[in-house]
């Protein structure tokens, strides 16, 4: 026998390997989830705080108003007039106000017209709207005039 040859051949069965390696999780931080302060001990955490106010008073402030007093009688929707059913009103021509002037200037003497409007603590205006004659008559035909030109005096601190 001495032409055959015989050649062994290990054979491995897939159920003997070993197997593969398996990757597992990376193991959770203790610190997870929380907030951790680290520091000196008995040392308080501060928080900065910051806060501004500023108010001023630069708004007009009524005086005086002039007004016409007037009675408006009810149209009736034919067109009539109704004169048993009214409404007395008063009806502004003229608005006077004062502001605040520049800080530090000076108050003007009643009726002085020397010292320039920017150098005086309170600057005044008028507002002026139409008067009961300038009115149209359409307007005038349901109103009568009681008083003309009536000043209304603001109070004070009010």
């Amino acid at each position: 026998m001495a032409g055959l040859e015989v050649v062994v051949r290990p054979v491995i069965f897939p159920d003997i390997r070993p197997r593969a390696r398996q990757s597992l999780p990376p193991q959770d931080d203790p610190d997870k989830g929380f907030a951790v302060i680290k520091g000196q001990p008995a040392q308080g955490v501060g928080i900065s705080y910051s806060m501004s106010i500023s108010s001023s008073k630069a708004h007009q402030q009524e005086t005086e108003r002039r007004v016409d007093v007037v009675r408006v009688y009810q149209e009736e929707e034919d067109g009539t007039i109704n004169k048993q059913n009214y409404v007395d009103m008063e009806v502004a021509n003229r608005i006077t106000t004062t502001e605040p002037g520049p800080e530090g200037a000076a108050p003007r003497a009643p009726g002085d017209p020397s010292t320039p409007w920017n150098q005086v603590s309170e600057i005044e205006k008028k507002a002026y709207y139409k008067k009961y004659e300038e009115w149209e008559e359409e307007e005038k035909r349901k109103m009568k005039l009681l008083e003309q030109d009536k000043i209304i005096k603001a109070k004070k601190g009010g």
